[in-house]
């Protein structure tokens, strides 16, 4: 008995395997594309009807039976499919032959399931990018929200997890937004990358038929057509990108949540993570564990090894289309589904936040003043290496004596050298300090304000 059901079934003389044809079958998870498939078909239908392929009456009863099966299928999802059924691309012809007939079979005329999969996917993750764009904008307001709110209050700042200068917490934060603001940016450029329109393609060698691609372009929302049928039909370097770029901004995710673990736990207890984002211990009553942002962290594996993964499956496959290219929506919709749940549940981690100023403040080590005392006397015309070996000796005095460093008045430091006359006893005022850095891009308090005020312009529009 030949595959008689099977868009293929022509030249076959027995039926697939069960076990390979649950092998071969991507419905459940390229089901997700049904959308993106209808309306490709309604377009590709419409350029049919023009060049005298599909009559008007088939038109007509393809355009509205299209929109029966998108209702079906939003409604029944993969209940709506015969178990032989192998993909979105022949499910929905399927469907809609059942309704209309043989109409539905001339959809597929001077066309190809590979330039089909591979226009769908094109269509499919420019929607998901914009969404994503749009979670990440989220999550910058919620860092400027922030940001502003404590705009003046100091932290210790760090270098290989040990304190290294005193920052403010509004810089720190602001300086999550410009490393996630070039996240936005590289997947905002591979918009153009991916607006390249295939369907036109066929199998390799491009349609038989007179299609005005243009036509179809703009039906679509393409900003371009793909140049090379061949590359058109195979390409997924637009996927290798994609899941590259959410692998960079993962990474960032990832030090954040690094952080805010470490810098919530009591060792630091700079912030109070909510209930809403932790959980406790089955076994432990006082437990409350951060584990949204272990998770962020943990997540950033998967997320990179979807991109590891692709590039294993693309290094080594010959030109056009292949089967093996089947593998590659998983990777592709498992990173989009993973990297908008981050974002989202790390935006109502950023709102629920309690930030303990009064803590961060105490914890400076006044040892991280230590450059001031060496900038002080570069100032006054020593060279930085002689101040640097200065101060140098000074903290080991203070470590060996055991007494803070900003407890050391003008006296105390001239005996060291004499071009501290005039440092003051207030030297270590932790504000004066901080405002010595209102550079562009540093940490002082008229610095950051200008940062935000640029953020800010940034994420309303």
């Amino acid at each position: 008995m030949s595959d008689v059901k099977k868009p293929w079934g022509g030249r076959f003389r027995e039926k697939n395997h069960p076990l390979f044809e649950k092998m071969n079958r991507s419905l459940p998870f390229d089901i997700r594309m049904y959308k993106e498939d209808i309306k490709l078909n309604s377009a590709y239908s419409k350029e049919l009807n023009r060049i005298g392929v599909i009559n008007d009456v088939e038109l007509k009863e393809i355009l509205e039976g299209l929109k029966i099966v998108e209702k079906e299928i939003e409604r029944g999802g993969l209940s709506v499919f015969d178990s032989e059924v192998e993909d979105i691309h022949m499910g929905v012809e399927t469907l809609l032959a059942q309704k209309i007939g043989d109409s539905a079979r001339k959809m597929h005329t001077g066309k190809s399931r590979n330039d089909q999969v591979a226009t769908d996917m094109r269509m499919y993750l420019l929607k998901e990018i914009e969404v994503i764009l749009e979670l990440i904008k989220a999550f910058q307001k919620e860092i400027v929200l922030l940001a502003e709110s404590r705009v003046g209050d100091p932290m210790p700042g760090f270098t290989h997890l040990r304190q290294a200068q005193p920052v403010l917490f509004s810089h720190y934060m602001m300086s999550f937004f410009f490393s996630i603001q070039r996240d936005y940016e590289r997947l905002s450029d591979l918009k153009k990358r991916v607006s390249i329109m295939p369907l036109g393609s066929a199998a390799l060698a491009g349609s038989a038929f007179p299609l005005n691609r243009e036509n179809l372009m703009k039906e679509l929302g393409f900003d371009k057509i793909c140049e090379n049928s061949m590359d058109g039909a195979s390409s997924r370097d637009f996927v290798l990108e994609f899941l590259s770029d959410i692998s960079i901004l993962s990474i960032t995710l990832s030090k954040f949540a690094e952080d805010f673990i470490i810098f919530s736990s009591e060792a630091y207890n700079f912030f109070e993570l909510s209930d809403k984002v932790t959980t406790g211990s089955s076994i432990m009553p006082n437990k409350k564990n951060p584990d949204s942002l272990e998770l962020t962290r943990g997540k950033t594996g998967r997320l990179i090894g979807n991109m590891v993964a692709l590039f294993t499956l693309l290094k080594s496959l010959p030109s056009t289309y292949n089967k093996d290219l089947q593998e590659d929506k998983d990777p592709l919709f498992d990173t989009i589904d993973t990297i908008k749940e981050v974002l989202e549940v790390n935006s109502i981690l950023l709102q629920t936040i309690e930030v303990k100023t009064e803590n961060m403040l105490n914890s400076i080590d006044s040892l991280s003043f230590a450059t001031e005392l060496a900038d002080y006397l570069a100032k006054n015309n020593l060279p930085f290496r002689e101040a640097h070996r200065i101060v140098g000796a000074i903290v080991g005095d203070c470590l060996d004596k055991g007494i803070f460093l900003k407890d050391l008045k003008e006296s105390d430091l001239e005996a060291y050298c004499s071009l501290f006359r005039g440092i003051g006893d207030k030297w270590s005022d932790i504000s004066s300090i901080i405002s010595k850095r209102n550079l562009f891009g540093g940490t002082g308090v008229e610095s950051v304000k200008k940062q935000i005020e640029y953020a800010k312009k940034i994420v309303v529009n």
